[in-house]
């Protein structure tokens, strides 16, 4: 069996993106296979800590995704400041695999941003890293791809809980786990109004159900208070972030100037959508780069506006008004260069920690995960990943082990397997998950 069918049918999707299904990468034909381990998110140590305990397993998928896609350069990317964790990995890499050291700053783990790090080739707007000859695993995804080698599929899944808890630190959770059960093995809340950052800080979005399961693709838990700044600009609407950009943006345009696609080249301007909400100008053709082309990474509203506004906010908003106007993409360019800003308008990522008001959360780059409990029932969602949900291949009744097929990739459609994660009776299918409860 090849590679990318035993990828198939074990799930594996990206574990450090939107889940995009990994079969679908490695049927393309490339000459550089990047292992993405920059983790540039503040707060979340997941893949430090999941690589440092399983070095060798990494690099050996890492060799095995180069022979499968012909990449004939093979890269380990992490950034320079995770000493500990290259000097575990470099005894594995040899000669043909090259460790490449990142600078300590935000987004390195973007995948555009990355590919022009290690390569210096620039990924043409709206486009993917295959469109240069490069495709890019998280390294996470790359240890589930070496659990698929030994036919084992996604069933668990490593998660970074930080914050207001009693024992911060990575734990190892059955998908479809519940994010209380999770964040209660961490030793539980230490206040009581408290919100939950499911993935990092500026990315990540506001869980609304503590109740909601652990997937493929879930990063970590940031518990914090309910008043802090973090939760109040995520939990404020999108109406309300466009009368503040209307009253207060004073065009100074640094959310262009820092923007990391900007400085890749890409034809997106932040301010240029903040002047086209203030003059009510929203529907202009100018403003299809910019719209259709922010990646969301944040660097505008948590760094570079001065008057705390979030033009991500504003974008995000239009993009919407767009899709729903049947308005596609037309920008297909590809820059020749980097602008020469590219180099120092870089954001550092512990100055942004710190305006982030997350300064406090210290996690060691290295630890052992803990695997928590297994739950007494678990919620597995069908669509952990980009395109359609799985087909649903259980009722209820059915008696279940961990690593059985329980969901389907649709016919003629993309998607992934979906396995059940722990042992017991199918309590529940609907079109969305499978309940499966221990009995």
């Amino acid at each position: 069996m090849s590679l990318t069918d035993q990828v198939r049918d074990a799930g594996v999707v990206g574990a450090g993106g939107a889940g995009f299904p990994t079969h679908v990468k490695l049927s393309a034909r490339v000459d550089t296979v990047i292992a993405n381990g920059a983790e540039c998110e503040p707060v979340l140590v997941t893949d430090q800590w999941a690589v440092g305990q399983r070095p060798a397993d990494m690099v050996d998928a890492l060799r095995a995704v180069a022979a499968e896609v012909g990449a004939g350069r093979r890269v380990i990317a992490f950034k320079g400041k995770y000493r500990e964790l290259i000097e575990k990995v470099r005894p594995y890499a040899g000669d043909d695999v090259e460790v490449f050291e990142l600078d300590d700053f935000y987004p390195a783990g973007d995948e555009q941003v990355l590919v022009h790090e290690v390569t210096g080739r620039i990924v043409p707007e709206g486009g993917i890293p295959l469109e240069v000859g490069c495709v890019v695993q998280n390294v996470s995804t790359l240890l589930n791809i070496h659990d698929a080698m030994a036919g084992r599929p996604v069933i668990m899944k490593h998660v970074t809980v930080a914050g207001e808890v009693r024992r911060p630190g990575v734990y190892v959770a059955p998908i479809g786990t519940a994010a209380s059960e999770v964040i209660a093995a961490a030793g539980g809340v230490t206040t009581h109004d408290f919100r939950v950052i499911e993935g990092g800080p500026m990315m990540g979005s506001l869980l609304q159900d503590i109740a909601a399961p652990v997937t493929k693709t879930t990063a970590g838990y940031i518990v914090l208070p309910s008043d802090h700044p973090m939760v109040l600009r995520k939990a404020m609407a999108g109406m309300a972030e466009s009368r503040r950009a209307m009253a207060a943006c004073c065009q100074c345009r640094m959310c262009t100037d820092m923007c990391p696609r900007a400085l890749l080249g890409h034809r997106i301007r932040p301010h240029m959508a903040m002047r086209a909400v203030h003059a009510q100008l929203e529907d202009v053709e100018q403003l299809t780069g910019t719209v259709f082309l922010c990646s969301q990474c944040g660097v505008c509203e948590a760094y570079a506006c001065p008057m705390g506004l979030s033009p991500r906010r504003v974008i995000l908003s239009l993009r919407e008004r767009f899709v729903a106007a049947g308005r596609k993409n037309t920008c297909r360019d590809r820059p020749e260069a980097a602008a020469e800003a590219q180099r120092w308008a870089r954001v550092p990522k512990g100055r942004l920690t710190e305006r982030l008001g997350l300064g406090h959360i210290h996690l060691p780059g290295s630890g052992t995960p803990l695997p928590i409990d297994p739950p007494w029932e678990v919620r597995i969602p069908l669509k952990q990943h980009a395109g359609g949900p799985a087909t649903p291949v259980v009722t209820p009744g059915t008696r279940v082990r961990p690593g059985d097929v329980i969901g389907e990739i649709p016919e003629k459609g993309l998607g992934a397997r979906v396995h059940a994660s722990i042992e017991g009776v199918v309590v529940r299918v609907d079109g969305r998950s499978v309940r499966v409860a221990r009995r």
